[in-house]
């Protein structure tokens, strides 16, 4: 097979710096988002994208180095340098850096020490000097000035993350901070700081825990063993081993810093309001000065052929499931192109052959198919979940049996054009949002191709002949692919690294640097906030009484979306729900269901539905020069759905072992605990038919509900190019209405449970770690206290600067993932709920509660700085967002759900505009402090101290069937 040399990459950068500043253009290229692509002097990459939608921008920074670079005996150092990228430099996040270098360069030493030391007393007492003089240098530091810095900027979704091939750094910030964001981050690169090392340290502690509890990825870390077994995407691991971390390195973080994070290997990508000539001016200001350095990127092992189908067996908690791999060429051969391609043709949601023939032939419970395509290798992923009594080997050969049909061309002539023509309207989708413009212009940086040859991978899919697939598909798909049979049961390789002796820094809050004084010194140009009038952004008209139309035009590209928003009390009946499933097996009195799902793929749209708790709608959305036809088809599938006796026993057997799946699932566990906290033993998670009910219903039941589903009240939003009058014309033609609407009886309602008085609920369930959710119910919906709840959750409860997170995680490094915020309910007639999270080990759940409960009772004093930069960053989201596009539908119909008929943004933006720290105070005092919760946790009853449960309150073990309801 062949893979990307190091001279390929030789040859690339080459060429991309002989560009230096020049714009890669050729006439005959059409680019839909207009990137332009720079090399400058010393080798960054500069990717812009101009998209005006709204005046924020989309940044990303990739950096060309992931896990596969990790040294073997040093696994897991790119994700943990990562983490610490964000911990400053000697210019910011310290109050003195020449007091502060001496101790860090000591705890380096120490570590050093540390890992060679084998006597584990020994290295016991090494560990607690490092965490003495960690505990002095934490005096010199300013923990999270990075994110204080780009949360004042009005940033939101400040993140990062790393994979086998890039490490890569995100913000979404309004357009006039663009240039304070370039110098944060061109500083923030300059040099890396390993301040506050062991705390962090032990978040990557509980991020290698929680991925122990990942039973999916288990699965996938076993299949990449099987088909990589020389080459680093299967012999190590993005978090890295656990012996490993528990012995790092600071000094080999620094050389892989100095290595890797060089400017000739990474990549600056805005995407968003800019102006692209300044923009470019700005990058080459801050950017520019980043000092070129020699980069040899390593060569990795080429892998021997797999000449026989390898499996394993992988144990967890969670339901069995299927997942086979095929290893394939690299992103610049052939292979990749061409999986890309089959892997749609077998999986696309509607009408690939694993969606008809198993799916829809109700063959398997769940099926699926992708690609992963990376630089050096490929993978073709085959995946599906059993249905009751049928065996993981049965859906092995299912899948595979799949794949022969590509290899012998049993598949339809039409299949292809139809594959190709949803990629272009998949391209389209992605386009409209500045997130995936970065991340795709990125992706092809890392991958390391031009935008031209990146976005023109759909055109020359659709030069591929039916022969040529079938040629490549019968080379390629032998029983040369690895199997992992994903088992329920004990994990006996469950690996945990536990909890080092800590002791708590103190947090510096209300200091900055000098280097932020000079960052808040720069002109800031604020934006005047734009609010929706509904009244004008959103056209009505009146099918009939109760049956409004909604419309707002596509100014951007050729797509629309149509929903059928049916009648809130109709979600709450569970029949409605089960009819809405079963619509998605029938056919009609005209066509097959495979007819039908063909018709609509062919024509570049796509048909779903919904039904929860929350919605109950139909959707439709695709190219607009197929919205006629389309709709047409939906109003038929409504009216003239016809039963199927076989389809409904298939779908009453898959609902019973789906059922039985949940159980194992710790998310839905956990769902239907914070539902039995907030309405008992009778609540809207387990509102569904008894098993007795389901073996009583009938198919014509079923399928009269589907034809009344809009003889009830519902909205009709349209969101395309068409005229308002054009698509009202059309939906009154085709939408088929009663003389007379009828109205739900009796609808079911759920009474929520006061929580004066502390409870535990508790569920058993075999994982590494405990994750606890606190509830407490407070006061009616209050739009009067939206600024204060929105104030509470920036500053105090969410975010990476927040007091929550930079006390339980930055200062005592007792949990991984820490939250707080108070609800805003859907509807007027529903509370507003106080809500703590915490993920944590079960040997630090005690000390974590502790110190939640300490947090949810006070503000700390020393927080008022705090407390104004989020105000400030609070008012710059709202000044640079901009309700848009279909999300003006969106927002209005939230909005008239709990009775309000008008942006309010607006009264929330004011009341930031005025408020202080003291009301800040009084509001939490009065609505958040010394309150009672009721508790939801689980985790795992062995090693769980029952003690610490007791003090929160009376405990009460909880069986999966009362949680369920069944």
């Amino acid at each position: 097979m062949k893979k990307l040399s190091i001279q390929l990459f030789v040859i690339l950068a080459v060429s991309l710096a002989a560009c230096n500043t020049g714009k890669d253009k050729k006439s005959d290229f059409v680019d839909p988002i207009n990137a332009q692509h720079y090399v400058l002097d010393n080798g960054l990459t500069v990717y812009l994208s101009v998209n005006k939608d709204q005046p924020r921008v989309q940044t990303f920074i990739a950096v060309n180095t992931g896990s596969t670079n990790d040294p073997a005996e040093f696994t897991g150092l790119a994700h943990y340098l990562e983490h610490m990228v964000f911990k400053g430099t000697s210019k910011f996040a310290t109050l003195d850096w020449d007091k502060e270098k001496p101790l860090l360069d000591e705890i380096s030493e120490l570590y050093e020490k540390h890992r060679l030391e084998s006597d584990p007393e020994k290295k016991k007492a090494i560990y607690a000097m490092i965490d003495s003089v960690s505990g002095q240098a934490a005096k010199f530091a300013i923990p999270n000035e990075y994110d204080k810095m780009i949360n004042s900027l009005g940033a939101q979704g400040t993140n990062a993350f790393t994979s086998d091939e890039r490490t890569a750094y995100i913000n979404d910030i309004p357009s006039t901070e663009l240039e304070k964001w370039m110098m944060v981050e061109s500083e923030r690169f300059s040099e890396l700081v390993l301040r506050l090392f062991h705390t962090e340290l032990e978040a990557v502690y509980e991020e290698f825990n929680r991925g122990q509890d990942n039973d999916y990825g288990k699965t996938y870390e076993a299949l990449n063993a099987m088909l990589f077994k020389k080459h680093q995407y299967g012999t190590q691991t993005t978090i890295g081993k656990g012996e490993h971390l528990k012995n790092p390195s600071m000094v080999k973080i620094h050389e892989y810093f100095d290595k890797y994070y060089v400017p000739n290997n990474m990549a600056v990508v805005i995407a968003g309001d800019i102006d692209p000539d300044q923009t470019l001016e700005l990058v080459k200001k801050y950017f520019g000065k980043w000092e070129r350095k020699d980069l040899v990127l390593p060569t990795h092992p080429t892998e021997d052929p797999i000449t026989a189908v390898r499996d394993t067996t992988v144990y967890g908690p969670m339901e069995e499931w299927t997942i086979l791999g095929y290893r394939l060429g690299g992103y610049h051969t052939d292979d990749a192109l061409m999986a890309d391609l089959m892997s749609t043709m077998l999986s696309n949601d509607v009408a690939g052959l694993i969606d008809l023939n198993l799916l829809q032939e109700q063959k398997v419970l769940d099926a699926y198919c992708y690609s992963n395509v990376m630089r050096d290798y490929s993978t073709f992923i085959l995946g599906g979940n059993p249905k009751g009594g049928q065996s993981l080997e049965e859906v092995k050969d299912l899948l595979v049996g799949e794949v022969e049909k590509i290899k012998k061309g049993e598949f339809s002539d039409d299949l292809m054009p139809a594959v190709i023509r949803n990629m272009k309207v998949d391209q389209l989708r992605q386009f409209e949002g500045n997130w995936l413009r970065g991340y795709l212009l990125s992706d092809a940086f890392i991958m390391g191709t031009t935008w031209e040859e990146y976005i023109s991978r759909v055109d020359r899919m659709s030069k591929i002949t039916k022969q040529q697939l079938m040629d490549w598909a019968n080379k390629n798909f032998n029983n040369n692919y690895c199997v992992v049979y994903k088992e329920t049961g004990e994990d006996s390789l469950v690996v945990k690294v536990d909890k080092p002796e800590i002791t708590p820094v103190d947090i510096n809050r209300e200091v900055q640097s000098p280097f932020y004084d000079s960052l808040q010194a720069m002109e800031s140009i604020r934006l005047k906030p734009e609010f929706v009038d509904f009244k004008t952004a959103l056209d009505e008209k009146n099918v009939m009484e109760n049956v409004p139309f909604y419309y707002v035009q596509n100014a951007s590209n050729d797509l629309f979306t149509f929903f059928i928003e049916m009648d809130d009390d109709l979600k709450l009946d569970p029949k409605v729900k089960l009819a809405i499933k079963y619509l998605q097996y029938l056919g009609t009195d005209k066509y097959t269901n495979e007819e039908l799902r063909q018709q609509l793929y062919n024509l570049g749209v796509n048909f779903d539905t919904q039904a929860s708790s929350w919605k109950v709608y139909l959707y439709l959305s695709g190219l607009e020069e197929s919205f006629d036809q389309g709709q047409e088809l939906v109003e038929h599938i409504i009216k003239h759905a016809q039963p199927d006796e076989e389809a409904l026993e298939n779908l009453i057997a898959d609902e019973l072992k789906q059922r039985e799946d949940n159980k194992k699932n710790k998310w839905e566990i956990m769902s239907g605990l914070t539902n039995y906290a907030k309405y008992g033993v009778d609540n809207k998670f387990n509102n569904q038919l008894s098993e007795e009910e389901l073996e009583e219903v009938t198919a014509d039941e079923l399928v009269s509900i589907i034809h009344g589903l809009t003889t009830y009240p519902h909205n009709i939003f349209y969101y395309g190019k068409s005229s308002l009058e054009d698509v009202f014309a059309k939906v009154k033609a085709h939408h088929q209405l009663p003389e007379q609407l009828a109205q739900v009886q009796d609808p079911k309602e759920f009474e929520e449970l006061p929580t004066d008085k502390s409870m535990v609920y508790f569920v058993d369930y075999d994982m590494v770690q405990t994750e606890l959710d606190m509830l407490s119910k407070g006061e009616k919906y209050n739009p009067e206290h939206a600024a204060y709840q929105s104030m509470f959750n920036e500053f105090f409860g969410s975010g990476l600067s927040s007091v929550v997170f930079q006390e339980i995680r930055e200062s005592k490094a007792l949990a991984y993932s820490a939250y707080a915020y108070v609800g805003t309910p859907s509807k007027a007639d529903e509370s507003h709920y106080v809500v703590a999270y915490i993920g944590t080990q079960n040997n630090k759940l005690g000390q974590a509660m502790n110190a939640m409960t300490e947090l949810m009772s006070a503000i700390p004093e020393g927080t008022e700085t705090m407390f104004e930069e989020s105000r400030t960053s609070a008012m710059k989201k709202i000044e640079s967002e901009r309700i848009i596009k279909s999300g003006i539908y969106w927002n209005f119909r939230s909005l008239q759900d709990r009775g309000i008929d008008y942006d309010i943004r607006k009264d929330i933006y004011a009341k930031l505009g005025t408020m202080t720290m003291e009301e800040m105070r009084d509001y939490f005092n009065s609505n958040i402090a010394n309150r009672n919760y009721v508790y939801c946790v689980i985790g795992k009853k062995s090693e769980m101290d029952r003690s610490i449960l007791k003090k929160l309150g009376p405990v009460k073990e909880l069986s999966l069937e009362e949680v369920f309801g069944y």
